[in-house]
């Protein structure tokens, strides 16, 4: 261990002991911090010397250290003025994400607004497709069985058209065959009424008409029902009877186109009870609509041609004076 007088650099003096292996450890440290070749100390007799070497050195550490001091405050100050800027822009940069954060918020629930509106329209289409769905399937069922029952009833017509024509061509055969057989009608009449004109005039008296085993006679004059019996009998007849068909349709001819004869029809004996003058019951008639309605006061019956073909009865008063016809 050593001991070394020294004089620090404000002045004082003092002592410094040592080892001097410290010494060497604290010489290279210095060499290795300055970079500069190493002061060894000089022997007590040397004292001064030692003083003022180091002396520079403490002048040489405390400048170098003061000067890391100061780059070490410029860094420290340009760091915290770079984090209050950076302090400050996170700020402005965070109010302006809050800002967006709070634009994209409003945004995003407009949008959901929307979404659920949309959601809603949409059930509703999908509502109405539905609908139209069933609609449509309604109606094409229906179309279907439209489509169906046209197609019967136009095989239907076709039938119904064929046997159209086929009865229009009957018909139309039926035609020519019924004017065929009319025209031979007609001829057959006249003929026949020729060989019974003939006949009469060979069996019936002058002036009588014949029909089957009967003759027919037509008065010229007009009498009473009662005066135009008794002129028949005289000519050994009486009024004629009418008991079918044919026998009105021959009166019918006998008597002309409006013309009123007697016949032999009353009730005079009977009230409503019509008998012949051959004392038969009323059976076949041939009365006009609404006749008999004479009651008591119409008991006879006249006979009135409507036209060649046809003709009826009325109950008239007895002593009215028509024509006659009588029979035998």
């Amino acid at each position: 261990m050593s001991e070394e007088i020294y004089e620090n650099c404000d002045g004082f003096s003092g002592k410094k002991i040592y080892k001097i292996n410290k010494i060497e450890t604290m010489d290279i440290n210095d060499q290795i911090y300055n970079n500069e070749r190493p002061i060894v100390p000089r022997k007590k007799d040397g004292v001064g010397d030692q003083h003022s070497v180091s002396c520079q050195w403490w002048k040489r550490y405390s400048g170098a250290a003061a000067g890391c001091l100061g780059l070490l405050c410029v860094l420290l100050l340009a760091g915290i003025i770079g984090l209050f800027l950076y302090q400050r822009n996170q700020l402005t940069s965070s109010n302006t994400l809050t800002e967006e954060r709070d634009q994209l918020q409003t945004c995003g629930n407009n949008l959901t607004e929307e979404r659920d509106q949309l959601q809603t329209s949409n059930n509703t289409p999908n509502e109405e497709r539905d609908q139209l769905q069933t609609s449509d399937n309604t109606l094409t069922k229906e179309r279907n069985q439209l489509q169906t029952r046209y197609n019967t009833l136009t095989k239907e017509r076709d039938k119904l058209q064929t046997r159209y024509n086929t009865l229009t061509k009957e018909r139309d055969q039926l035609q020519t065959r019924y004017n065929i057989l009319t025209k031979e009608r007609d001829q057959l009449q006249k003929e026949t009424e020729r060989l019974k004109q003939s006949l009469v005039e060979k069996v019936c008296p002058r002036g009588w008409k014949k029909l089957g085993s009967r003759c027919y006679y037509v008065s010229t004059e007009k009498k009473s029902w009662e005066e135009s019996r008794q002129d028949c009998r005289y000519r050994g007849a009486d009024l004629v009877v009418i008991k079918n068909q044919e026998q009105q349709t021959f009166v019918n001819w006998l008597c002309g186109v409006k013309n009123y004869v007697w016949i032999g029809l009353t009730d005079s004996v009977s009230e409503g009870t019509w008998k012949w003058v051959d004392y038969t019951t009323l059976t076949t008639k041939y009365w006009n609509s609404k006749e008999p309605n004479g009651g008591r006061a119409e008991n006879c019956v006249y006979f009135y041609s409507w036209s060649s073909d046809t003709g009826a009865w009325w109950d008239y008063d007895c002593s009215y004076q028509y024509r006659w016809i009588c029979e035998k």
